[in-house]
């Protein structure tokens, strides 16, 4: 493996332990909301023992409570799943909406952290041939360096909305209000730079502080 293909490999590590650890934050959460309600039934159980009837609204709200609950931990763990399996994948043909919004579920919790909310076009027609993960990974390096210039006193809304020109296709990023976006280009540059060149991609910013783009070939080029 020569030295380029190794620095990918390497963010792609990080990529993977970071959003391992979120994941299995929101899981532990879920869980501790569960343990929560099973107390609640607890305690219940334990008036009865004291001759107050058990109130069937009360037992039905705790019951919904951890059905939800367990509904939501069951698709984190399937979205895990996924994105375990998404590591080895090879070249294949994907829709850049596919990529972008699997890699915002993945980073939802912290987003919502940093009060970011995201919206999509409607194209989920524009595809590009490639290497899901390291794709993602890119996606994220994006994201992330948003997240860390974003004001989180301010709610941010990203619109991706995405482009096919001649023989590239594009994931273009607009913000509901002014980042500095010449600086968030520079830094997702810097620290995506071996895939960026593994991708044969580009990023671009505009003059109005509001849009950033990640271009690439439609057609892998190893």
């Amino acid at each position: 493996m020569n030295g380029s293909h190794g620095k990918v490999d390497t963010l792609g590590l990080d990529y993977f332990g970071r959003m391992t650890a979120s994941i299995s934050h929101e899981i532990k959460n879920g869980l501790a909301i569960i343990n929560e309600n099973a107390g609640l039934l607890g305690d219940l159980v334990a008036l009865t023992d004291k001759g107050r009837p058990l109130d069937p609204a009360r037992l039905e709200t705790i019951a919904e409570n951890i059905r939800r609950r367990v509904q939501h931990a069951d698709d984190i763990v399937r979205r895990l799943n996924q994105f375990a399996h998404s590591v080895s994948g090879p070249v294949t043909t994907v829709t850049l909406r596919e990529i972008v919004e699997s890699t915002v579920a993945l980073a939802h919790r912290i987003a919502a952290m940093k009060g970011i909310a995201f919206t999509f076009s409607q194209d989920d027609t524009i595809k590009v041939e490639t290497i899901p993960f390291i794709l993602q990974n890119m996606v994220w390096i994006c994201l992330k360096n948003i997240f860390q210039r974003h004001d989180s006193d301010t709610n941010l809304t990203l619109d991706f909305a995405f482009q096919e020109i001649e023989t590239d296709v594009v994931i273009v990023m607009n913000f509901s209000h002014e980042i500095d976006t010449a600086a968030t280009k520079a830094a997702i540059s810097e620290e995506g730079k071996p895939i960026i060149l593994f991708l044969k991609a580009q990023i671009y910013n505009d003059q109005t502080n509001r849009t950033i783009q990640l271009r690439m070939p439609k057609k892998f080029i190893d």
